[in-house]
């Protein structure tokens, strides 16, 4: 139930944060890497944003793999796989609420993201006791290949004289699509630290008023 919230309050709040993302006044586009050691996350997506002075709408779009501690499965050989780690192409569509310091400009960022599988590595374990790791086709991992999730995150951007944006950020992925218990479902959650470049490609006269 706590889950279910979450996802719901994300949800309304970026839904109803759209009217005022709509008064447009400066677009970026740009690179974020991102990665965490302990359960394996990386991410490299190419990310566009439309930012005014408090309030940005920023869609990101990329790859992502992920491994899951949890899942275990037994193969019709008589092995076993656990630890998979999936790839997949992910698209996010997030609400920044920033705060600036001459060049310097902390913010809070949270929104959606829905991703589809595309490939998987995983241990299998055999009888005589092997163990090695190799591709595990996706019907045989009996799990999802869409997967709807949250971030959440804090992060601090230097904005140089000529507009190029340098962004380092913290946040936390949570996977809610093991919220529908009928499906077989890839449950993933893990923190992320990223950073990322963006350029300036349009300004307006609305943003100089600023």
């Amino acid at each position: 139930m706590n889950r279910l919230c979450a996802a719901m309050t994300t949800l309304l709040f970026f839904a109803g944060s759209t009217p005022t993302l709509l008064a447009q006044s400066q677009t970026y586009l740009g690179f974020n890497g991102s990665g965490w050691p302990s359960n394996l996350q990386v991410r490299g997506v190419l990310q566009c944003s439309w930012e005014r002075k408090f309030v940005a709408k920023q869609l990101e779009f990329g790859y992502v793999r992920r491994e899951n501690i949890t899942i275990s499965k037994a193969l019709p050989d008589g092995s076993h796989y656990f630890q998979p780690l999936m790839g997949a192409i992910e698209g996010s569509a997030l609400v920044k609420f920033g705060f600036k310091f001459e060049q310097l400009r902390i913010f809070a960022l949270f929104g959606p993201s829905l991703s589809r599988g595309v490939e998987a590595e995983a241990l299998v374990s055999y009888e005589n006791g092997d163990a090695l790791q190799m591709v595990v086709p996706w019907k045989q991992l009996g799990i999802r290949r869409w997967e709807f999730g949250t971030y959440q995150g804090l992060g601090i951007e230097s904005i140089g004289r000529n507009g190029v944006k340098i962004q380092i950020d913290f946040r936390y992925y949570l996977g809610l699509t093991d919220l529908l218990p009928e499906e077989k479902t890839a449950y993933n959650q893990g923190p992320l630290l990223g950073i990322g470049i963006a350029l300036p490609l349009k300004h307006s006269a609305e943003e100089s008023s600023h």
